[in-house]
């Protein structure tokens, strides 16, 4: 296995090679993980709403009903848009891997809300300095706190990159604009990982770039992401642990 040092120098070695392949993914990776995403959202947003309406046996067309509808499409698209959102990558192919930022998709809108909140709590937290004393912030201080910390809230780009060698494997899933990477060793992180395209043709496209680049690589067709578990490359893995 490489070590740390020899992996950070083919790190900056692979963001200043040229690029030879650019490409976009915008969504929620995984064939399935929209619906299911979607799915949990809807139960996380309208499971309380409703069940006090079916505690307090609300009538349909009443003010609390209306309130709690709105409760729960507000609790649906806070869970969807804030804790489940979709990704943004850009994707850059090279001669010795490739590098991507991954940003959330969040309307600008959801960052103006949560900024202008955080100046309120600011603003609640002095005047309740100023009225009650010192001792208001023993009680207000971790509000305080998280409030300034969120006052520049924007969105968030990381960075991430995934080397390849002649002894990487890269799993094609059928049907799917799905690429696993994988190496015959243990723990090495940036020599593995999955990577999305947005459709199975553009997936085509790069699979035709990485043969041309890396034509010593192995390609492996599988139906589903688990059965990369079989091949012998994990095999290899679990010997060099128990050694």
């Amino acid at each position: 296995m490489a070590s740390n040092t020899e992996t950070e120098v083919l790190k900056e070695q692979l963001y200043k090679s040229k690029v030879e392949y650019y490409w976009e993914f915008s969504g929620i990776a995984g064939k399935h993980s929209s619906l299911i995403r979607l799915v949990v959202a809807l139960f996380i947003g309208f499971f309380l709403p409703v069940f006090l309406m079916v505690v307090e046996d609300t009538p349909i067309w009443s003010s609390g009903s209306l309130f709690c509808f709105t409760l729960a499409t507000m609790g649906f698209l806070m869970t969807r848009y804030l804790f489940f959102p979709d990704k943004h990558r850009c994707y850059h192919l090279t001669s010795l891997g490739i590098h991507y930022t991954e940003k959330d998709v969040i309307p600008e809108a959801a960052y103006k809300v949560v900024r202008g909140i955080s100046w309120v709590g600011i603003a609640v937290c002095i005047i309740a300095g100023f009225m009650l004393g010192p001792l208001a912030f023993v009680g207000a201080g971790g509000f305080a706190l998280m409030s300034f910390g969120m006052t520049n809230f924007s969105p968030k780009i990381d960075k991430y990159c995934i080397l390849i060698s002649e002894r990487t494997v890269v799993f094609d899933l059928e049907n799917d604009g799905v690429l696993s990477f994988a190496v015959p060793e243990k723990g090495a992180h940036a020599y593995g990982g999955d990577i999305y395209t947005m459709t199975v043709d553009q997936k085509q496209e790069l699979l035709s770039k990485l043969h041309s680049l890396f034509p010593s690589i192995e390609f492996v067709k599988i139906k589903r992401l688990k059965e990369q578990y079989k091949h012998p490359v994990y095999q290899q893995e679990e010997e060099k642990t128990a050694e």
